[in-house]
């Protein structure tokens, strides 16, 4: 068995990989380019983690009902439950369900992608690969999207910058966040965030001005110390 990481651009069974993460590859899928499929990765080419990562990946391999593809089918189900479908789509990618494929089972979902097709660079990229929009534009994004969140009681903690893509949108930008496995499972042992409006709006507002402080810091304004240094 290959052990090697699948890199996006690069082919994991036939398939054009366009990102992964520590457990998930996320490919396009061959039968209608529109989606993507996630599937887990083979044990040789997971990212090496900590402790509580290991346990998580333990109980999935005994159960995968637990694993992050269904973890992240349940998320869906339970916010398109009680949010329209339109105030969903503009920050969050629909997923489609899990398919079974010759490579095994998969989670579906519907790509994001630019105007002109290309898929959509994550905010992680967009900070450290690649930058291409001021640390204003990109903080501003987070605040919608912030309050987007906030709007619709959507316990996402996770603000992985990787797990944010980043699409043109007027004379800005937008936010589409294409995993929010985290809305149904998260680091709490006991999930008070999830349970008290009041708290869970406070971490919301703490992650996004996290994520805020960490795009000024890896784009800094021209002529600030840091951009001199």
């Amino acid at each position: 068995m290959n052990t090697t990481a699948p890199r996006p651009g690069e082919a994991w069974n036939h398939m054009i990989v366009i990102g992964r993460g520590a457990n998930r590859v996320c490919v396009i899928d061959r039968r209608d380019t529109r989606q993507c499929l996630k599937f887990m990765l083979p044990r040789a080419q997971r990212t090496r983690v900590g402790l509580r990562q290991r346990l998580a990946r333990w109980r999935a391999e005994r159960r995968p009902s637990r694993d992050e593809n269904h973890a992240e089918l349940r998320a869906w189900l339970q916010l398109s439950a009680r949010i329209p479908a339109e105030a969903l789509a503009p920050h969050l990618a629909t997923v489609l369900g899990m398919f079974r494929t010759v490579y095994g089972q998969a989670l579906c979902c519907q790509r994001v992608t630019l105007p002109e097709g290309g898929d959509a660079p994550s905010l992680y990229a967009l900070l450290f690969e690649a930058p291409r929009y001021p640390a204003a534009t990109l903080c501003a994004a987070v605040s919608v999207f912030e309050q987007w969140l906030l709007r619709h009681r959507i316990p996402l903690f996770d603000l992985n910058a990787g797990n944010l893509l980043v699409l043109p949108d007027g004379d800005g930008v937008r936010l589409v966040c294409v995993d929010a496995k985290s809305v149904v499972g998260g680091k709490e042992i006991v999930p008070f965030s999830r349970w008290v409006g009041a708290l869970g709006r406070r971490k919301i507002r703490r992650r996004a001005e996290r994520l805020r402080a960490r795009i000024r810091a890896a784009l800094p304004e021209p002529g600030t110390p840091a951009a001199a240094a």
